[in-house]
């Protein structure tokens, strides 16, 4: 009994089967034409995908519908223009943002890492960057020239700001300005509120230090040209001039940070020689 059913269920999958391929035959003798027009576009779209779209250049024709820069604050729409190099009519495409970066970064008024970010609905392009800002004034020359403002990249500042709330360096040497650019960057970055306190600043390479002149203490202040340790010296000041009784901080002519974890101090004296006393 149980062989006879088996059987019949063969005999109905292998009818199934035969109505299954004789309808399939009779579609593709129908429909051949149609099939093989199928075929042959679906062959034509992926050798178009593999090799005819990668190699076509959008960006020859894609210029984006607008440039957009973030964070401006004294750089106005037209001088950002300027800077890059594109009026509000050129075309800016994606192959350009490589010039554009270049001529963002060399700029005197464009601090630190420039950013481009794209948008594809509408097709726009953002330009992140920092603008420069005023570091310190150099004493001019000539006692009738005004202060030179230099901003934290180390260039002379194009716009207009107010001398008395920058430290002074008094600097004849490129290497000089160069020096109390990094020093200044470096305290700004460490301590804000130390730099703030700077009234003015001697750096030189030849004597292998930096003199500092703070506005709430009545003496100078050395500290080493060895930027690696310019931290520490910072955080070793505010120790020392922490723990110092007024009395104390009145007598110093001159604190010397040059030294590693090491200070000295110059008294003021009226005798013709100087008490040097470490700390």
């Amino acid at each position: 009994m149980l062989g006879y059913h088996k059987k019949k269920r063969e005999e109905e999958i292998a009818n199934l089967t035969s109505k299954t391929k004789a309808i399939a035959k009779d579609y593709l003798s129908r429909y051949k034409r149609r099939i093989a027009s199928l075929f042959v576009l679906a062959v034509s779209c992926i050798i178009a995908f593999t090799l005819v779209i990668p190699s076509i250049d959008y960006e020859q024709f894609m210029s984006f519908s607008k440039v957009m820069p973030k964070n401006l604050n004294r750089l106005s729409e037209d001088a950002f223009r300027k800077i890059i190099g594109y009026g509000y009519e050129e075309k800016i495409y994606v192959k350009d943002t490589t010039e554009i970066r270049l001529r963002l970064e060399s700029d005197s008024m464009i601090f630190g890492d420039v950013q481009f970010s794209v948008k594809f609905i509408p097709y726009e392009l953002e330009i992140e960057f920092k603008e420069s800002s005023p570091l310190f004034a150099l004493i001019p020359q000539r006692s009738d020239s005004v202060p030179l403002i230099y901003s934290d990249k180390g260039k002379i500042y194009p716009y207009s700001t107010n001398a008395a709330d920058l430290p002074v360096v008094d600097a004849k040497e490129p290497q000089d300005i160069a020096l109390a650019t990094s020093f200044l960057m470096e305290m700004k970055k460490q301590d804000p509120l130390l730099y703030r306190r700077i009234s003015q600043l001697i750096p030189s390479e030849t004597k292998r230090q930096i003199t500092v002149f703070f506005n709430d203490v009545d003496f100078k202040t050395k500290f080493s040209l060895e930027s690696d340790y310019w931290g520490t010296a910072f955080r070793y000041y505010r120790q020392l001039t922490g723990n110092m009784q007024i009395l104390n901080m009145d007598s110093i002519a001159v604190l010397d940070l040059r030294f590693r974890q090491l200070a000295y101090t110059t008294e003021k004296t009226t005798e013709t020689t100087e008490k040097n006393r470490r700390l």
